[in-house]
């Protein structure tokens, strides 16, 4: 992860693993919650941007490999908690900058952010089904911000969506040009950076409460329910 201080109160934070196309492992996602402790941590802090180095938001997340016990693939996806509690609690708002692919873990946190931006040609996806995973865990939040049928076809049929139906469906805020996405949400940034903020602050608490998005209980369900589930289909084989 890479902090960049934008100045006036805005800190930008990038996924750097852009080689292959910022996939985010486990140790990654503690990187994540780690770095996102300094920046929602550090003073007069307005906004924070979210976006992904290279050509890619982020392609999704890897898993630990080798886990057979219920116990341990629960705080192995239990990570992902992590990283959302502090998107979900910081006291400012989170702009997400999507360029390229933001497909599993990348498409739920761009999708948690309060506002997202996405390149014309960006691409969105929950893949997890046709790794023979259901995205239990995604759909706990996923579905809040999505009518239920689209977001259980999403879910189901693992395709990839282009931003404009991630538009229409609401999960970003603006479609603007490719490359465009970080100088769009660096601006929408700096517009928030200049209201009051105490009042933003105030707003963005209690416009994620009336959402639904005050609390991790339906997401730990999901976990406890796909942990139960993967490991039976490894003792199984």
């Amino acid at each position: 992860m890479h902090i960049i201080d934008q100045g006036g109160g805005i800190v930008s934070v990038l996924f750097t693993r852009s080689a292959d196309g910022n996939f985010i492992s486990s140790p990654q996602i503690i990187e994540l919650a780690e770095t996102l402790d300094i920046v929602i941590g550090g003073k007069d802090l307005r906004a924070v941007v979210v976006a992904g180095e290279g050509a890619h938001f982020c392609n999704g997340r890897v898993g630990a490999k080798g886990l057979t016990q219920a116990a341990d693939i629960r705080d192995d996806l239990g990570l992902i908690l992590a990283a959302n509690k502090r998107l979900r609690e910081s006291p400012v708002p989170f702009v997400a900058a999507v360029e390229g692919h933001a497909f599993g873990f990348g498409c739920g946190f761009a999708t948690q952010c309060d506002i997202t931006i996405a390149a014309a040609d960006a691409n969105f996806a929950l893949p997890e089904m046709s790794h023979l995973l259901p995205p239990l865990v995604v759909l706990s939040y996923f579905g809040k911000f999505v009518p239920f049928k689209k977001a259980f076809e999403i879910a189901l049929t693992s395709r990839e969506f282009g931003a404009a139906e991630a538009r229409d469906i609401g999960i970003v805020t603006e479609v603007v040009p490719p490359g465009t996405a970080m100088t769009r949400a660096l601006a929408f940034a700096r517009m928030i950076a200049a209201l009051d903020p105490d009042s933003v602050r105030l707003l963005r608490r209690f416009a994620r409460q009336v959402a639904g998005l005050a609390d991790e209980d339906d997401a730990r369900r999901g976990i406890d329910a796909m942990s139960i589930a993967i490991a039976a289909r490894g003792h199984a084989k």
